[in-house]
């Protein structure tokens, strides 16, 4: 049985803007509805949305890849409408300008308890940079442009290249946030002319305002895996970013590399002296087979002190997986990956590369960027894309079970949900498509209410 509720707004409150229907939707409109938020045109508001969003106040925030002044990408703002059933409002707080700042920013960016936001860009500009890290200010009057600062600039590659990633916020001196993040590219393995990939922190400078100047880089892990060769190594193109787990140790994935080729999932322990070097433990090698392959998506923590995330490939039908990392009983034992879900392909979807979040009792919600409906629109992959939930056993041992929550049509909805979802404390699901819309390769924002 299906049990009703209002419309839900991004922050919890009955909000009946969020998800209102035109007339000819009826009443018996079943559970879950995916509203289309936005659709962008490839122009100045932005193209091609490949990370999810963030919320804060009522305010959608992201990033698009492409589109803007210059055409190096955007941050944008979606604002809810004054009226039920009105159109929401986008505005873009910065373009990217392909100097020192970088461009294409694929990853969302993150907020800081100031309010300040944080990003990275993961591609060469018109001064050939290797990416960046930046911050957003907001203004301190309404209607006010907020302020761009490009904490630092990679520029490879001993100190890495192409933050694809989005940012950790970690415990900085002066009570101002520290950045951990990672690198797709650069650092070590010299057998690679790319690089296999760094871990890195940005710091913030003594007296600098909060979300301002040049923020020192130190490099805390190489990735040494020959890239190709399958030779056993700790991993290469750590494309997603960390998660910050209790003492400050960081957890996160390798796309690629490892003992078996396929992928890793790692820790790095802080050192024991000022200067030291990071402690990097590989909990789990990807065989390529039953348990999945590439996990180019990031982790998280449930509250049963478990990491959970997703392989893009392998499993029983080769479509993905998602998976749970089970901390060892005791210190210096083996962690223990067991995979919850085998994506089967076709209408189940497939390629689920961007992970998970959890929302309440421990459910499971995420985006497969393949599968689905097959249209000749969704010209890459076979199909359109879904969105999914897994709710856990009653029973420990148990299987978990899957729901389809939406399959992407390829039309207004958009296609290639690539980003993952945000869920609110409400329980709505907001993310976006990097394609669709208003024109093919434009993209769109959602909504789903469940």
């Amino acid at each position: 049985m299906v049990i009703r509720r209002p419309a839900l707004g991004i922050d919890g409150s009955l909000l009946a803007a969020l998800l209102v229907f035109t007339a000819y939707a009826s009443a018996e409109t079943p559970r879950p509805i995916l509203r289309t938020l936005y659709s962008f045109t490839g122009g100045s508001d932005g193209g091609q949305p490949a990370a999810t969003v963030i919320v804060s106040g009522g305010v959608l925030y992201g990033t698009t890849l492409y589109g803007g002044t210059s055409d190096y990408g955007v941050v944008y703002a979606l604002t809810e409408p004054a009226s039920p059933g009105g159109a929401w409002t986008e505005t873009t707080l910065y373009n990217f300008a392909g100097g020192n700042d970088g461009a294409y920013p694929n990853a969302n960016v993150v907020m800081g308890k100031d309010g300040i936001l944080y990003g990275t860009t993961g591609g060469p500009g018109s001064l050939n940079t290797l990416g960046a890290v930046y911050s957003l200010t907001p203004p301190t009057s309404p209607g006010a442009p907020w302020t761009e600062a490009t904490l630092y600039s990679f520029s490879g590659p001993s100190d890495g290249e192409n933050p694809v990633a989005p940012v950790a916020i970690g415990s900085g001196p002066s009570g101002y946030p520290m950045l951990f993040g990672t690198t797709g590219f650069g650092g070590g393995c010299p057998a690679n002319a790319w690089g296999c990939g760094t871990v890195f922190s940005l710091t913030p400078p003594a007296g600098a305002p909060a979300g301002g100047g040049v923020w020192p880089e130190a490099v805390l892990h190489y990735f040494d895996h020959l890239d190709g060769q399958r030779l056993p190594g700790d991993g290469s193109h750590p494309v997603a970013g960390v998660a910050i787990g209790q003492g400050g140790v960081l957890f996160g994935t390798t796309c690629d590399g490892g003992t078996n080729g396929y992928g890793t999932v790692f820790s790095l322990g802080s050192p024991e002296s000022p200067g030291g070097a990071w402690n990097e433990t590989i909990i789990h090698n990807f065989t390529g087979s039953g348990d999945g392959s590439g996990p180019c998506g990031g982790l998280v923590f449930g509250k049963d002190g478990l990491l959970y995330g997703a392989t893009e490939y392998g499993g029983i039908a080769g479509a993905g997986t998602v998976f749970s990392i089970t901390p060892p009983s005791a210190r210096g034992g083996a962690w223990t990956e067991t995979v919850l879900y085998n994506f089967a392909g076709g209408s189940d979807g497939q390629a689920p590369s961007a992970g998970v979040v959890i929302g309440q009792d421990g459910v499971l919600y995420g985006t497969t960027s393949q599968g689905g409906i097959r249209k000749s629109s969704c010209v890459f992959g076979s199909g359109c894309g879904t969105l999914f939930s897994l709710t856990p056993p009653a029973s420990a041992g148990g299987a978990w079970t899957k729901a389809t929550l939406y399959r992407f049509t390829g039309g207004s909805d958009g296609w290639g949900p690539d980003g993952g979802v945000f869920i609110t404390k409400g329980g709505l699901l907001l993310g976006a498509t990097e394609f669709g819309g208003s024109c093919q390769f434009c993209g769109t924002v959602f909504a789903l209410e469940q």
